[in-house]
């Protein structure tokens, strides 16, 4: 009864199968972040910062002293 059924139905429900996968692995990307994205560091976002002129140059280097005394100036 099984090989009875027509070509097309083969390929539709293969077709399906491949459709769930891909939007499983689809999901699966887009809710676990990727491993080698790195979170940029304090400094970096700092120096974005002072080059978009969100922050004035005197801000800027009070809040670079202040990470460099907590120590976040160079984690990432």
């Amino acid at each position: 009864m099984w090989a009875a059924a027509p070509w097309w139905h083969w390929l539709g429900m293969a077709s399906f199968w491949v459709v769930v996968v891909l939007v499983a692995i689809w999901a699966a990307g887009r809710i676990v972040p990727a491993a080698g994205a790195a979170q940029p560091s304090a400094r970096s976002i700092l120096d974005g910062r002072l080059a978009r002129g969100e922050i004035d140059i005197g801000e800027y280097r009070d809040l670079r002293r202040e990470l460099a005394t907590t120590g976040q100036e160079h984690h990432a």
